[in-house]
């Protein structure tokens, strides 16, 4: 009995959550109430704080659900039977390419993205220490790739993302890059002749 009241609680919450996301993106994150979000999610405000403190604990739990999709979405792409260079465009667009153009779809994707990063810091830290990991497994195990080169690649992979989107290029442009990205890295991999 209590564990169909568990998951019954885990589906209300995933429902929430879900329904929470739409509503920060058109609203943003400081014009979204907790009035707001209670109607989205069809309940009232006193039920959601049965399941949400506040605003901010909501907010963070849906941006950790949007990571872990994301960064699951990532990992599938590398198991696809495609080229390395292939699966690596892959990984790079649904890890950082979707959100980017998610975002940027947004009137307040700049006001998200500041409080992604005032609230959610450790949550895409440990994301993308999960996809780096998955990253590294997959080029030594797929791949054959040695353990040396395959760690340059994570981290170039890894850390070239930020730059890449430092001028706040169009949502085309910065696909382009992160295939270019995907392009480099997987000639990095190949064996040498």
């Amino acid at each position: 009995m209590a564990e169909a009241s568990s998951t019954k609680r885990q589906e209300r919450i995933d429902h929430i959550l879900r329904s929470a996301i739409p509503v920060f993106a058109q609203n943003g994150y400081r014009r979204t109430s907790m009035q707001l979000l209670a109607e989205a999610s069809g309940i009232s405000r006193p039920a959601l704080y049965q399941y949400f403190a506040d605003r901010s604990e909501l907010f963070l739990s849906a941006f950790q659900l949007l990571l872990d999709e994301n960064t699951d979405a990532a990992l599938n792409a590398l198991v696809v039977n495609r080229s390395l260079e292939s699966q690596l465009d892959g990984y790079l667009q649904r890890l950082v390419g979707d959100p980017y153009a998610t975002l940027s779809s947004s009137k307040f994707g700049d006001e998200l993205m500041e409080v992604k990063g005032e609230l959610g810091g450790a949550a895409v830290m440990t994301a993308m220490g999960r996809a780096a990991q998955g990253l590294h497994t997959h080029l030594l195990k797929i791949h054959k790739v040695d353990a040396e080169t395959a760690g340059r690649a994570v981290d170039i992979v890894t850390l070239s993302v930020s730059g890449l989107k430092q001028d706040r290029p169009s949502v085309k442009m910065f696909r382009e890059r992160l295939t270019f990205l995907a392009q480099s890295t997987a000639l990095s991999c190949a064996p040498a002749l």
